[in-house]
């Protein structure tokens, strides 16, 4: 291997400065590739390379290295604050060195990445805040996460770079060209190595899965009002609220809820693409202005747009936008949380490799220091050392071993947790017997689909049901076959639901169903089918044949003052007076004896 030429710490020579061109160059480039991290948070490794010119060289030509490479964060953030930020951290990283140097500390001990935690506890993190918050006036919110996303950001670079040079003077060492590497220092990037990229990767897959998951719901929520949109005569049926939508006919007239600010969308902003979007349907509209990119996505608009084809073959494309300040505040809160774990275990990462690696180093030491002293000990000092190596190498592969373990009965009693809780939630939910919803899901949904139709207009009936001569068939047969009976019935009325519909059990004996987008008389040729469904069933036991059939009592919602519990009160009382009615077994809220007004 051919060294690497040194620079002076004054000019360099013209083969050094080709080297520290070359470095410059490359790290302007890995400055060009961010790598997404999570939502709006992008790492930049361009400061690995002057990081790691300085532990090579002890030169402060990494200043200016540094300061050209971060130049690139003005163009994608779009302002000069991060440029200052990363360069006093290449500043600091080198006064710092110089002093530790003075003092006669190796720095292939990993003493870097100390200072660089330091960097961004004592004036990295302030300066973010000064900057960010009083100057560019960005909410707390951001200024928190663009904190941790810097300091991270930092602390990574300065670690990978360290790793890097003690895997390049590793190399030299082997051709006998460097001047040895330390014991601590192997231990320390070994250590960083294998608790950082884990962390790392298992973060960003849970990250990409929460983006994934909340946009997925966004997507959802625009998809069901632009079909709203689409089937509303006129616009102004469709509730508006945060989300406003324009109609595009084909002759290209344009109708929408808010003219104005599609004549803004349409003049100053562009779709923000791909970068932090993972549904292909749904985009981001974020402004043209030159504006910080935090700004920028926290003023934009979420955007969703369908082509539709009406009766007459007529295409109509209807667009539905929303403000996204708060699904992306939502997301960067989620994105900080995620960072700061990954952020924790890399400070605490760094903490343990230390104390490691000196505790290895300090043994060691023990073992040297009475053969080096003895002469006669300098014959058993080759195998004697290579001994207490693989004695160590074997305990360290067995700490890895013990937490590769605990990670996995972690990731088990998790498991295991999660499953208990959507146990635990199931049976606060459900009816064990039949697995319909319980009496406490049923009055939750129907106070939600009541708001829902009274808010769309779209009907809703609710249908009580009830098992004909449970009592009789439980005291003839046994309850054991009552609960036969229950469970078919069940059974059967499920077969009859369509996937919109919800079915509960209310009491004992008696069934409930919400029935969407269902009027009154949709509802009755739905009870009708059921009682016809549930009457050819076949049940029997050593008694004989079991008979089974069910009354059914019909209610709808008609007017906007009407209440979730007064349309469950009006189908038991159309149920009671079906139980009259031997032979259609089902009513109506208009069978309901109205009261005699006073004479």
């Amino acid at each position: 291997m051919v060294p690497i030429p040194a620079p002076s710490a004054t000019t360099p020579s013209r083969q050094q400065a080709l080297v520290l061109a070359l470095f410059t160059g490359l790290a302007v480039l890995l400055n060009f590739q961010p790598l997404p991290l999570f939502y709006g948070i992008q790492v930049l490794l361009g400061s690995t390379l002057p990081i790691l010119a300085l532990l090579l060289w002890r030169t402060g030509w990494c200043i200016p290295m540094g300061c050209i490479a971060s130049l690139v964060t003005w163009k994608l953030w779009g302002h000069p604050w991060a440029v200052v930020i990363f360069t006093a951290e290449l500043a600091w990283l080198t006064l710092g060195l110089r002093q530790l140097g003075r003092r006669s500390i190796d720095m292939s001990t990993g003493a870097i990445i100390p200072l660089a935690i330091s960097y961004w506890i004592v004036l990295g993190s302030p300066l973010v805040a000064l900057f960010y918050g009083l100057l560019l006036k960005i909410d707390a919110t951001n200024i928190a996460v663009t904190a941790l996303k810097q300091s991270f950001n930092g602390i990574l670079n300065t670690t990978i770079a360290f790793v890097l040079y003690v895997l390049i003077s590793a190399i030299q060492n082997r051709k006998g060209l460097g001047n040895g590497i330390s014991l601590r220092g192997v231990i320390v990037g070994l250590v960083l190595v294998t608790t950082t990229i884990p962390t790392l990767l298992i973060t960003m897959a849970s990250g990409y899965q929460l983006e994934l998951a909340v946009q997925q719901a966004e997507l959802d929520n625009l998809k069901v009002v632009n079909q709203a949109v689409a089937a509303s005569r006129p616009l102004t049926d469709i509730p508006g609220g945060t989300i406003t939508y324009r109609r595009i006919e084909a002759n290209g007239k344009s109708i929408s809820s808010d003219p104005e600010l599609f004549a803004r969308l349409d003049k100053t902003f562009t779709d923000g693409g791909r970068a932090y979007v993972h549904p292909r349907e749904l985009s981001v509209l974020i402004s043209r202005q030159p504006l910080p990119m935090l700004k920028k996505w926290i003023n934009g608009y979420w955007s969703y747009s369908q082509l539709h084809r009406s009766s007459s073959q007529e295409s109509v494309l209807i667009q539905v936008v929303q403000p996204a300040a708060t699904l992306v505040k939502r997301m960067q809160n989620q994105s900080a949380y995620l960072l700061g774990v990954v952020l924790l275990m890399l400070v605490l990462g760094t903490v343990a490799s230390m104390a490691l690696g000196t505790l290895f180093e300090r043994e060691v030491n023990a073992v040297l220091r009475p053969l080096l002293a003895n002469t006669d000990g300098i014959a058993t000092l080759a195998p004697s050392l290579i001994l207490e190596l693989r004695m160590m190498v074997q305990l360290v592969n067995q700490r890895i071993q013990q937490v590769r373990q605990l990670t996995h009965d972690l990731q088990e009693t998790n498991l295991a947790l999660r499953r208990s809780r959507d146990e635990l939630e199931q049976l606060n939910t459900s009816d064990v017997l039949t697995g319909c919803g319980n009496r406490a899901a049923l009055f939750q949904r129907l106070k939600e689909e009541c708001h829902r139709s009274r808010r769309t207009g779209e009907p809703l009936s609710c249908l009580s049901l009830d098992v004909d001569g449970l009592t009789t068939i439980n005291d003839r047969f046994g309850h054991e076959t009552g609960d036969q009976v229950l469970k078919r019935v069940a059974s059967a009325v499920r077969l009859r639901l369509r996937i919109t519909d919800h079915f509960f059990r209310s009491g004992g004996d008696e069934f409930v169903v919400i029935a969407t987008d269902c009027d009154g008389s949709a509802a009755q040729e739905m009870a009708t089918e059921l009682r016809a469904l549930v009457s050819e069933l076949e049940l029997t036991d050593q008694h004989g044949h079991v008979p089974t059939s069910i009354s059914i009592g019909i209610s709808s919602l008609t007017g906007k003052d009407q209440k979730p519990d007064t349309l469950l009160a009006r189908a038991d009382e159309a149920l009671r007076i079906a139980r009259k009615q031997a032979t259609s077994g089902i009513a109506t809220e208009q069978d309901i004896p109205r009261p005699q007004q006073p004479g």
